[in-house]
């Protein structure tokens, strides 16, 4: 229970901060927008505003590990902040570093979504379907699209997720044994379901042994 209304504050701040710095970003004021998301981060993460762009998304997780997992909740609100200030630094016209931390939120919301995380803490299917649409024209790192790959393949849209399969061989390096591996046991589990089950996620029995053929050569 304590935990619970310890989020809730927090996440009221957050909304209400989210609120003044897209105020602020309307009237071009982005320094002092960056200034108060800075103090939020700090004061609810003990981190900057330049940590949280400096550092990777693996370790930016390391911080929220715990016993038996990760803080799922912590991570999507730092996930939320990321993607505010991709929205600054877009506004600032600094579009390569928009790009740069929106590609980092969106491996954040995507991992808290695959480890516990609450869709009524953040509505984390619609701020990733946000982000894969400003990240459209843009390649995801390798684990970036694995991430991807699962939460589709979760979510039940097959065809999406061996799209997305693709995308992180192609984004190996050549002959990279760990991705063929994520792709041969991404297509083992989907030939374990029934063809209603595939048709439901967009794929048919002919679809997937067509995909199993295409791996082999790969």
């Amino acid at each position: 229970m304590l935990r619970k209304d310890y989020l809730m504050r927090m996440i009221e701040e957050m909304t209400e901060a989210v609120g003044s710095m897209m105020g602020l970003r309307r009237e071009h004021k982005n320094e002092q927008a960056l200034e108060k998301l800075d103090g939020l981060l700090k004061r609810n993460f003990r981190m900057s505003e330049r940590m949280l762009r400096s550092l990777p998304p693996e370790e930016l997780i390391l911080l929220f590990q715990q016993r038996g997992g990760v803080d799922a909740e912590s991570l999507q609100l730092v996930a939320r902040m990321l993607q505010e200030n991709g929205e600054i630094r877009e506004n600032m016209g600094e579009e390569q570093e928009a790009a740069s931390v929106r590609i980092k939120a969106l491996h954040l919301y995507l991992y808290a979504a695959l480890n516990g995380g609450s869709r009524e803490l953040v509505d984390y299917p619609q701020r990733i379907s946000e982000l894969t649409a400003q990240l459209e024209r843009y390649r995801l790192p390798a684990e970036a699209e694995k991430l991807v790959m699962l939460y589709e393949e979760r979510e039940g849209r097959y065809i999406q997720a061996e799209d997305a399969m693709f995308r992180m061989l192609n984004a190996s390096p050549i002959d990279d044994e760990n991705a063929l591996e994520e792709g041969r046991m991404f297509y083992a589990r989907l030939a374990a379901l029934d063809d209603e089950q595939l048709r439901s996620g967009g794929l048919s029995r002919l679809d997937l042994e067509e995909g199993i053929e295409a791996l082999q050569d790969e």
